[in-house]
């Protein structure tokens, strides 16, 4: 069982785990920077996001609110780029379900589901928001687009609720794929990284857990900035790196994608998630 404040804490140090891990190829660590947006940008991220992460345990708010709040937490520490909020668009659910799970005396897996069907048109509304406040990045499409300022008003008329709308993207996004699929993989991979971090200690567990997934599915977020042959040519690259077990052709692939500012950040954020559903199970390190 775990109470609101311990829940809140997984999440931040989940978080803060897949953020300082190294190398992981393209994205932000703790070994260097990208060029409009440094390490302690992140670091400030994860913090300022503990206060929603404990509300959503306590029950408190909805997933879309509180992604919202998530978002807006940031504002308050004069952050202007979007750090993590396919993590919290991700992770919010998850508390959500822990907290349930606490009180009730139930599962996280078996609790997630239903935190994801009761959402509502709000939901989607308050996403939308987010997603604009944050200046994320995400396929373009046709239908409800996130771009489109006028999806708003598509939405209330269409009564779609966040979960509906999630599974209108499954197909081109990762994150959404998630939500879809009651985070099918997120528990997958929650428990390779136990497994890994067991056998390679935490830090070259999360980054050959970060491999893994990147070989397996192409990152939504290459996909959407550079198109999907390019995601599928990173994915080969990450299949590469892996089967180097001292990890140089990891810091290899790293070095080239900064320097093609080539960052696969749907799956750091699948990677926190799952950090987050394995801490909560108690993940030694």
């Amino acid at each position: 069982m775990n109470d609101p404040d311990r829940t809140a804490q997984c999440a931040v140090l989940a978080m803060l785990f897949e953020l300082s891990s190294s190398p992981k190829p393209g994205n932000v660590d703790r070994c260097h920077d990208f060029s409009d947006i440094g390490f302690h940008h992140f670091l400030a991220s994860a913090v300022s996001s503990y206060p929603v992460f404990r509300k959503a345990a306590q029950g408190l708010g909805r997933p879309g609110s509180l992604i919202l709040e998530g978002v807006q937490a940031w504002k308050d520490w004069n952050l202007s780029s979007n750090t993590h909020f396919g993590s919290l668009v991700l992770m919010i659910p998850i508390a959500l379900a822990a907290g349930t799970a606490s009180r009730q005396g139930g599962d996280l897996e078996s609790d997630l589901p239903e935190i994801l069907e009761k959402t509502t048109v709000q939901d989607a509304v308050d996403f939308y928001r987010a997603f604009e406040l944050a200046g994320a990045r995400v396929t373009e499409v046709e239908l409800f687009s996130l771009m489109d300022p006028g999806s708003e008003n598509a939405l209330c008329q269409s009564e779609k609720t966040l979960l509906e709308l999630m599974r209108l993207s499954m197909g081109h996004d990762i994150v959404a794929r998630e939500w879809a699929t009651n985070y099918r993989r997120s528990f997958l991979l929650a428990e390779r990284l136990a497994e890994q971090t067991e056998k390679f200690g935490l830090n070259d567990g999360v980054v050959r857990t970060f491999l893994e997934a990147l070989a397996e599915v192409p990152d939504s977020l290459i996909s959407a900035k550079f198109g999907p042959e390019k995601a599928r040519q990173v994915s080969r690259q990450a299949a590469q790196a892996l089967a180097d077990s001292t990890l140089e052709k990891a810091r290899q692939m790293d070095c080239d994608l900064l320097a093609r500012d080539i960052n696969p950040g749907s799956t750091a954020d699948l990677i926190a998630a799952s950090l987050f559903i394995s801490l909560l199970r108690d993940l030694r390190f």
